[in-house]
């Protein structure tokens, strides 16, 4: 048992994922220990992920993504990485043939950054979109002293910064939109790695994509353990809640500028939230352009909800959120003082460390999420990246 009061793997699995770690650390990078055919045949398939495949070809690894939004006439990107040294097949068809292991690259926001910090393969980050998607404290220092490159984000990408960096790869965060960026590198002779964990359906389909940045990096085995663990801890706490006899409901969001804004509370969130045994309001509802109701809608939910979760990111009272907006005082949510913030845990910089690293530690968020909604079936644990918003002392 941990101090979250839920058990991990066992011993033997953590010793195996020490062993794999040291020898990820000590293995140059393109010579792991064993052959690449016995490799092929121990992969797993891709377990929970929707939005990308991985197939071993005859020592290469293909990696097909989808595309994000399926009423799309996008064709789906298809990689074909071949290891330093060995002759492109001559197959390869339309698939960007992609040298691995990668050298240099560069990312589009914070989750990016913790898997490649988690493959050790930090080293190789040359640039990221800025400070705003990317809330590492040292992440932010290296910005400011020049080490790391700024090179913007969506359209306003800076190719002229991207060229003089010149990355192996350029990891492009999709949102569902078609987007012209994907073209507009591959014209300037730039390889953009379509990144779409935030759209998958499940939380674990989220963290798997450590695997699609693991094959990149030649990381093919320490990325499986990683996620193996992770994923054995998660369907643990899930466990908990198979038998619950009531499921509380919940909102997600806030009011903005006349809608109700779920921005903050993805597809993988709302699932994450029937895993921890609660009622989402919101699910099934149409959405407008990604993450937006009707205000009414929202403001109605927000009525009865037993419980309202990720309000605005600035949130840490519940005197902050109605002073936006007085109407919140009306929820029962805010009167039975059952609100709570995904900002329990944030960067020197204020960014909320959620969306950065609790990204990579699903099984956390949802051991936060079911001591919030079934409280017995937690005992003893301490919220990591949750907090429960209060009235704000008189003295302040």
């Amino acid at each position: 048992m941990n101090t979250f009061g839920f058990r991990y793997p066992g011993r033997s699995g953590s010793i195996l994922l020490l062993i794999l770690l040291l020898l990820a650390a000590c293995t140059p990078a393109g010579r792991q220990t064993g052959s690449r055919q016995q490799a092929d045949r121990e992969a797993g398939e891709v377990r929970y992920a929707r939005l990308f495949t991985i197939a071993r070809e005859n020592g290469c690894t293909r990696i097909t993504v989808a595309a994000a939004d399926s009423a799309s006439r996008q064709d789906p990107f298809t990689y074909l990485l071949v290891p330093e040294g060995k002759p492109v097949p001559e197959d390869a068809g339309e698939a960007m043939v992609v040298r691995i292991p990668l050298k240099k690259v560069t990312c589009e926001n914070g989750f990016q950054v913790s898997l490649l910090r988690m493959l050790g393969r930090s080293a190789a980050l040359a640039g990221v979109s800025g400070k705003q998607r990317v809330g590492q404290d040292d992440v932010h220092r290296k910005i400011d002293s020049g080490e790391l490159a700024v090179t913007g984000f969506m359209r306003g990408m800076n190719m002229e910064r991207l060229l003089k960096t010149a990355p192996d790869m350029v990891f492009v965060n999709t949102t569902g939109v078609a987007s012209d960026v994907p073209g507009k590198l591959r014209s300037c002779g730039l390889t953009p790695g379509m990144f779409s964990a935030s759209l998958e359906e499940h939380p674990l389909g989220a963290f798997e994509w450590i695997r699609f940045m693991g094959a990149f990096f030649d990381r093919d085995s320490l990325a499986d353990a990683l996620f193996s663990e992770r994923e054995r801890a998660y369907l643990d706490v899930q466990a908990r809640v198979a038998n619950v006899k009531r499921r509380p409901s919940v909102i997600a969001g806030y009011s903005r500028k006349g809608a109700w804004s779920t921005m903050g509370s993805s597809r993988w969130f709302a699932t994450m939230l029937d895993h921890a045994g609660a009622d989402y309001l919101f699910k099934g509802k149409p959405f407008e352009r990604g993450h937006l109701i009707g205000q009414e809608a929202g403001l109605s939910a927000g009525m009865s909800a037993d419980f309202w979760v990720n309000t605005h990111f600035r949130a840490v009272s519940i005197d902050d959120l109605t002073g936006e907006d007085s109407r919140y005082g009306l929820f029962r949510s805010v009167r039975e003082r059952r609100v709570y913030n995904n900002n329990g845990s944030c960067f020197a910089n204020g960014r909320s460390r959620f969306w950065d690293t609790g990204m990579t530690e699903p099984h956390l968020i949802l051991a936060d999420l079911v001591s919030i909604f079934h409280p017995e079936l937690m005992p003893g644990h301490k919220l990591k990246y949750y907090r429960r918003l209060d009235r704000k002392p008189l003295n302040q």
